[in-house]
């Protein structure tokens, strides 16, 4: 999709944001002037103007943890017609379990995830947390802010790329040390987009530079954004996991049990390579 001189402009200013809250002033601003989004960007079901505030759940406890998912569904919202502008706050929602279309989907496989990294991190100990404070341990970051339908689509990735951008600048404000993409295709976006894992061939041709980078499912920077070697792993100061979606289907069309996503997700961490069948 293309991009008027005026986004243009406005997108140049987003390398100067500050903040969180100045990056979301000019990201409304620049949905708000998107022209005809609608099944490009945009759900024909839902207004332009949507925009879900997420981020760190609580400052004061933050850890470093950034969990990376698709869209927030809001589905039901527009089966009830309430397809008008919705500002929301997902962070009060992460926290709460809560939201205004019902409970937060894959809450139980995020704060699963949250106690096994706590775990990590205090080898020995187990994690007696309740699930709420290991939520305010973290951050949650939907690609696309104006919400969908949890359909199987690409309307949040093309969003992703059309605002890779703001996403990129919203990631370094987090500053992870940790993330956790809920999906393949995430995981490549914030590889090859947010952490500079590309080149450019004398042709001009843009593509991934996966060799010796990416073996196995976690990839390793340094605090400038840079790739690591996973030999120097040790050295790193940002690893990127690559996970499942939660709605991930096996081959009779079941989805994984939470029990065997944790098993996957230990694993992955371990960086073990034997994979689930």
């Amino acid at each position: 999709m293309r991009k008027t001189m005026e986004q243009i402009v406005l997108e140049g200013q987003v390398a100067k944001c500050r903040s969180i809250e100045e990056l979301y002033v000019l990201w409304e601003l620049m949905q708000q002037m998107e022209e005809d989004p609608f099944g490009n960007t945009c759900y024909p079901e839902l207004d332009q103007r949507n925009f879900h505030v997420d981020g760190i759940a609580d400052p004061e406890h933050y850890d470093g943890t950034l969990y990376i998912l698709k869209e927030t569904n809001m589905r039901k919202m527009i089966q009830k017609g309430e397809t008008m502008p919705v500002a929301s706050d997902i962070r009060a929602d992460f926290l709460s379990g809560k939201s205004p279309s019902g409970r937060v989907e894959y809450l139980d496989y995020l704060t699963s995830m949250q106690k096994i990294l706590w775990e990590e991190k205090h080898p020995g100990e187990e994690c007696r947390l309740p699930g709420k404070k290991l939520r305010e341990k973290a951050a949650v970051l939907y690609i696309n802010k104006r919400g969908g339908k949890g359909a199987a689509d690409e309307i949040s990735m093309d969003y992703g790329q059309y605002y890779i951008e703001f996403i990129k600048k919203q990631i370094r404000l987090l500053n992870p040390k940790t993330v956790v993409c809920c999906g393949e295709d995430l995981f490549r976006l914030i590889v090859m987009e947010v952490f500079q894992n590309k080149k450019q061939k004398k042709n001009r041709e843009i593509y991934m530079k996966w060799k010796d980078l990416v073996r196995g499912d976690v990839f390793f920077a340094d605090r400038d954004y840079r790739p690591v070697k996973e030999t120097k792993k040790d050295e790193a100061e940002v690893r990127v996991v690559r996970m499942w979606n939660p709605s991930y289907r096996v081959n009779n069309g079941q989805y994984v049990s939470l029990e065997e996503y944790l098993k996957e997700f230990k694993r992955r961490l371990s960086g073990k390579k034997e994979k689930m069948e």
